[in-house]
């Protein structure tokens, strides 16, 4: 049992790199060739880090599974798709060309590493949702190794996966140069417009509030974290941020009811941007403005990091720790900031309701909360067994896609060029208008 953990990747059933090579010993020797292709997802640790290991594993899974339905029906049905090692979340193809084939050609190759990406991602979002499925990116490298009897053939093919891997690397970093080209494209035309996530009361199901979410129009630039990660490589934080910022509080006039309150995203870097100010923010009444702590980066200096927050608070803006229980966004956190709202980590949220321990540590904040005068959010509530014993819990409110069904406002102004939507969404026109469905969410 031990061997076979050893040779075969638990979450995802694929074979280890070293089983495969035993595996395929005689047919590579015989071919004297072998095509190897090293497929990088670059951004499944960001899953990990949001949600949470447990939906990593899950992703993993459904991609395994999208990979070989649609290998099955592709000119690289031989091919051989492993794991370099156990619980890993990269994949590696080995592929011996049939006998009286070529090995597939560079434009071969490109036209099905581009067909599998479309096809690995329409499952993803259809299994998991759409923000995770704006986090799928294949950055896919080659090796192409001709069999030498003088040299191992382990060395030769372990040479020509790392050989993938670095090649993989290049393909990236010219993709992040072109990202970075479309990201001042939209910063120069105000190229963003904004999701709004409704933030609901637990108990009774009805409207608080709605986090902004900014997305780029773009498609390169569709994923916040991708748009704030290019950002960041380009020094270009504070002005996208203005950018997002202003486009979320434009929406708000406009599309909020009486009462609700906006969520706004600002990293402590925000605060030392000199135009960011109360005024700047140019918000229609300031107490229906929530401005969220979002921890891109540690807050070194908390007495000067509250002076800075003061000027807000007294302009009647309100506060909440994004993220609580993750990163940064620590005990520390909340203690030094004294916040109205405490965002519990997603992460704590998934698989809540067969998870003991994470009850528990809720149970505890909500305990803390009430004491201090706060209120609770939970964030990434998916099923209802996870809304129900939030609410047995006590938790005062909710944010995720089980309560964001499709057709949620967005805010895209009729300037703009307009994303294309899921089929099914509402048009950015008609979500503009608040219909009876949006009044009430799901409480079951």
């Amino acid at each position: 049992m031990e061997t076979e953990h050893l040779l075969y990747d638990g979450v995802t059933g694929l074979p280890t790199l070293q089983a495969a090579v035993e595996s395929m010993r005689r047919a590579i020797v015989e071919r004297g060739e072998l095509l190897i292709l090293y497929f990088n997802f670059s951004r499944y640790s960001k899953i990990e880090e949001i949600y949470g290991w447990e939906k990593l594993d899950a992703v993993l899974a459904t991609t395994a599974a999208a990979v070989r339905a649609y290998l099955h029906d592709s000119p690289l049905r031989s091919s051989r798709v492993m794991v370099r090692f156990t619980n890993d979340d990269d994949f590696v193809f080995f592929h011996i060309p049939e006998p009286g084939f070529e090995a597939a050609s560079d434009e071969q190759i490109t036209e099905i590493i581009s067909g599998l990406q479309k096809h690995v991602s329409e499952r993803i979002e259809a299994v998991h949702g759409e923000e995770i499925a704006s986090l799928f990116d294949i950055y896919a490298g080659r090796a192409h190794v001709m069999v030498n009897p003088k040299f191992r053939l382990e060395r030769q093919i372990y040479r020509g996966v790392r050989q993938a891997v670095l090649s993989s690397h290049s393909v990236e970093a010219r993709e992040t140069v072109k990202k970075l080209e479309d990201l001042r494209e939209s910063i120069r035309t105000r190229g963003v417009y904004v999701d709004y996530h409704p933030i609901v009361v637990a108990e009774t199901g009805e409207i608080f509030g709605y986090e902004a979410l900014a997305r780029g129009v773009m498609r390169s630039m569709r994923s916040p974290e991708v748009m704030f990660e290019v950002a960041a490589r380009g020094d270009l934080l504070w002005e996208l941020s203005r950018i997002c910022r202003a486009r979320a509080i434009e929406g708000m006039q406009h599309r909020f009811d009486q009462g609700e309150l906006l969520f706004l995203n600002v990293d402590p870097g925000d605060f030392a941007d000199p135009t960011f100010s109360p005024e700047q923010l140019n918000a229609p009444d300031p107490k229906r403005v929530v401005i969220e702590i979002t921890e891109r980066t540690a807050i070194k200096d908390y007495p000067k990091f509250r002076n800075r927050l003061q000027a807000f608070r007294d302009a009647g803006f309100r506060f909440a720790v994004d993220d609580a229980g993750s990163g940064y966004a620590g005990l520390g956190s909340i203690a030094n900031l004294e916040p109205d709202f405490i965002k519990l980590d997603i992460s704590l949220i998934n698989g809540i309701d067969e998870n003991f321990i994470k009850q528990n540590l809720v149970e505890t904040m909500i305990r803390f909360a009430n004491d201090q005068g706060a209120q609770v959010i939970a964030e990434g509530v998916e099923t209802a067994a996870e809304l129900a014993i939030l609410k047995a819990l006590g938790v005062h409110l909710v944010q995720g896609f089980f309560l964001h069904p499709a057709g949620m406002p967005r805010h895209t102004p009729e300037h703009l060029p307009v994303p294309s939507m899921p089929a099914g969404s509402a048009s950015p026109g008609q979500a503009g208008s608040a219909g009876p469905d949006m009044r009430a969410i799901r409480s079951a």
